[in-house]
């Protein structure tokens, strides 16, 4: 065990706590005009064998991925770097016939000038038209995508009424980019500004949208004939906005876009989305409903990975759990077809009555419910099978000053056969209680206990979690999540923390259980692991 921690020591120093420093030293020099900032993030593993939860790691036992973000602003004038290193990748974070082990590039550039009203990108840069279903480039580094597109953007507005984005270039495709080119343009138009209705709380602000995004790649040597090598997509938004309510609806449609996911299918695509959402005093409720076929939107028809150069955005239409057990059966969306709804309540009980006490008590309630459609070439023809039905309630309360519970249940179906055809539908019951209670204002203790119920699939699953934070920059937590049905198995994590000003470092040992990872509705499979994990994140200014 000693030799591994001096292992896992030796790489931090070498990946994080030995670079950092020395790039800021260079930065804050009183010499350089305009303003720096900047970010740095490493997470390192160290994989050891159990073969209890299928976790055998390769002959190179250390992972890690490093990024450092450098931005640079002087005036109009702006700039920036990313470094990425992978030595090698994080298990399941890429594909292995993806990215060469042992690889770090600058993967990001870009150059921009900005003024009012008006700014123009050239290099690498993320964008996003309406709510993303027709075209969104972003990095989240928890999931592993990074679709960057490398080229220009324009953004003007032409009048006090409309916005106007114009995109040109190309995916990025990990350390490579698409041989495909992406071209796009999106304008909004205010209609309050547009018909001189001034402003105010009884007066709903209303805008309208439009996007276009086309495709084209032109290398294809297949026979199947009138191939289209160009596809086109066009969307349609209303935005509605009162003091009280608001709603938003956007349409796309989608022409023939046959790639390797979709087995070349020449089928239209198109999807519908509408969310919606009402508060008033002390209740509030938000509903999303959208519907969708052949969406699966991809820069490059010949790549199969999901997190690989996507243009379009698709979350899952499920609320975002933070119960450990909860995300045993996580929900990913099919972009070939589906259609769902998700409703979200939330209501407090006044602050001075019996049920509400003396902080207040709240009450929220969460439905998410996904079917398959009637006709996979017709948008709203819903279907027959239900995919996924998540009905939870949670009852959060303050005691005092010091004291806060919260107690939840819900109740989970799952058609398990989306991820593998031999799994049985999968009916559960999560029924959750937590509790923060603070000693000091910087000193804390939280523990959650959580049970998991299934007549099917692996049985029954318990789980605890404690984290203790005190006034000094020093935090402690432990976790299990056991298996108490089929398989016994407990995936156990101990760690701690360190904060001190913009930099955090965390290092933790335990398991890693096979399986969906999601943040934000937006998932990848990770493969089962144990060891240590260690991560360091900075910012820093001149």
């Amino acid at each position: 065990m000693k030799n591994v921690m001096k292992k896992v020591i030796a790489l931090l120093c070498l990946t994080s706590f030995c670079f950092t420093p020395s790039i800021y030293a260079q930065i804050t020099s009183e010499n350089i005009n305009g303003h720096f900032t900047g970010s740095y993030e490493n997470i390192t593993q160290y994989y050891m064998k159990d073969t209890s939860i299928g976790a055998f790691p390769t002959n190179e036992k250390i992972a890690s991925n490093g990024f450092f973000k450098l931005d640079y602003n002087n005036g109009n004038f702006s700039s920036g770097i990313q470094y990425e290193s992978y030595m090698p990748a994080i298990n399941g974070y890429f594909a292995p016939s993806v990215i060469d082990a042992n690889k770090s590039k600058i993967v990001n550039k870009y150059f921009k000038y900005s003024k009012e009203h008006f700014y123009i990108q050239a290099g690498d840069f993320y964008e996003q038209f309406g709510s993303g279903l027709i075209y969104r480039s972003y990095e989240n580094r928890q999931i592993g995508i990074n679709n960057a597109l490398e080229g220009f953007k324009a953004y003007v507005e032409p009048t006090d009424f409309m916005k106007v984005k114009v995109i040109y270039g190309r995916t990025r495709e990990v350390f490579d980019y698409s041989n495909a080119l992406t071209r796009g343009i999106d304008a909004e138009i205010n209609i309050n500004s547009l018909l001189r209705i001034i402003a105010t709380e009884k007066t709903p602000t209303v805008s309208i949208g439009g996007s276009y995004v086309s495709k084209f790649q032109g290398d294809y040597t297949g026979t199947i004939e009138n191939f289209p090598t160009t596809v086109n997509a066009y969307a349609t938004r209303l935005d509605f906005t009162s003091n009280s309510i608001s709603i938003n609806a956007e349409y796309v449609d989608k022409s023939k876009d046959p790639h390797l996911v979709n087995n070349m299918s020449f089928k239209k695509g198109s999807a519908f989305q509408v969310n919606s959402s009402f508060t008033k005093n002390n209740f509030g409720a938000n509903i999303s409903f959208r519907s969708l076929t052949n969406m699966d939107f991809r820069s490059n028809r010949n790549q199969e990975f999901a997190s690989i150069g996507p243009l379009n955005f698709l979350p899952s239409l499920t609320k975002q759990h933070d119960n450990l057990t909860s995300n045993l059966y996580i929900y990913n969306t099919q972009p070939k077809g589906e259609s769902g709804i998700q409703s979200d309540v939330y209501y407090t009980i006044k602050s001075g009555t019996k049920l509400g006490g003396k902080y207040g008590t709240t009450i929220s309630g969460n439905l998410s419910y996904i079917e398959s459609l009637n006709d996979s070439s017709e948008l709203l023809s819903f279907g027959k099978t239900k995919y996924f039905k998540d009905a939870n309630l949670e009852i959060k309360k303050k005691w005092n000053k010091k004291l806060e519970t919260t107690i939840s249940y819900q109740s989970i179906f799952f058609k398990a056969a989306l991820q593998s055809a031999s799994r049985p539908n999968i009916n559960a019951t999560v029924i959750a209680g937590g509790m923060i209670y603070k000693f000091k204002p910087k000193k804390s203790l939280r523990i959650k206990l959580e049970h998991l119920s299934v007549a099917n699939d692996q049985g029954n699953w318990a789980s605890a979690l404690s984290e203790f934070s005190f006034s000094s920059p020093y935090a402690f937590f432990a976790s299990d999540l056991y298996n108490y049905g089929d398989t016994k198995d407990h995936y156990y994590n101990i760690g701690t923390s360190v904060t001190k000003q913009s930099t955090r470092f965390s290092l933790a040992f335990g398991k890693q259980r096979a399986g969906l990872f999601c943040v934000g509705g937006v998932c990848r499979f990770v493969p089962a692991a144990f060891g240590f994990t260690a991560s360091l994140t900075t910012t820093f200014s001149n």
